[in-house]
């Protein structure tokens, strides 16, 4: 199961840990994995390129982390409440794959 809990800094979302594998499928064909990957990697981009934001990211075996390096802005929190409703709509459709935990 991945579990997807938003990261806080003075009660506003800075980024996202991701943390286990989804086991829908075998790997290369686990499609709840390939959506909460591209959504993060979708997100991390467009903070980057649209809001114009340095992201700090930390990843290994079954685990990322991204965060804003610094405070946000207007454009970051909008991304930021987009990939929650992502990663929120993701959880309710599989709930035997990802939990997000709600902070």
């Amino acid at each position: 199961m991945t579990r997807i809990t938003p990261i806080k800094e003075k009660n506003k979302l800075v980024g996202f840990k991701l943390d286990g594998h989804a086991s829908f499928r075998n790997c290369g064909y686990d499609i709840v994995c390939a959506a909460i990957s591209c959504l993060s990697i979708n997100m991390i981009n467009s903070l980057q390129e649209i809001a114009h934001k340095e992201v700090d990211v930390y990843q290994g075996n079954g685990f990322v982390e991204y965060r804003l390096h610094d405070k946000p802005s207007i454009q970051s929190n909008i991304l930021l409440e987009s990939a929650r409703l992502g990663y929120m709509s993701i959880a309710e459709e599989y709930p035997n794959n990802i939990e997000y935990k709600r902070k």
